[in-house]
């Protein structure tokens, strides 16, 4: 996967929530803030994405607590299909050895819920422009 160029399209977050009202809140926010959002409302729904997207996705925005499989499993599964795909792990239930074995899979951010949403856009601006700050917006 290539860093997506502001110029040239908008950025895609493939937003990993099983919660519909969570997930479709931060949609609103994402898409406002210049991001185009594919939404996955469990791992396999995920996976499925990960493997034939309808746009190349430039970043994971990641709920560990899912219905079918772990956040942790879908995340190492995600490592498998796309080793750099930067993600970001929002959670409202992890401990601290679940967070410390994300970390180790190379997970850019974690946050725990509620996430402040100033400190997430500044979280997938720097994963997905880590080196040249350009911005969604």
């Amino acid at each position: 996967m290539t860093m997506a160029d502001p110029q040239s399209r908008q950025p895609t977050i493939l937003l990993v929530e099983d919660d519909e009202l969570a997930r479709d809140a931060l949609t609103r926010i994402l898409v406002r803030s210049g991001y185009m959002v594919l939404t996955a409302a469990s791992a396999h729904d995920a996976i499925g994405q990960l493997k034939t997207p309808l746009a190349p996705i430039d970043a994971v925005l990641l709920d560990i607590e899912l219905p079918d499989i772990s956040g942790a499993d879908l995340c190492q599964r995600l490592r498998e299909l796309h080793p750099h795909m930067p993600v970001i792990v929002c959670t409202g239930a992890a401990g601290p050895e679940e967070a410390e074995q994300l970390q180790s899979m190379g997970i850019h951010h974690y946050f725990c819920k509620p996430v402040p949403i100033n400190e997430l856009l500044a979280a997938l601006r720097s994963s997905i422009f880590p080196s040249n700050g350009q911005t969604a917006n």
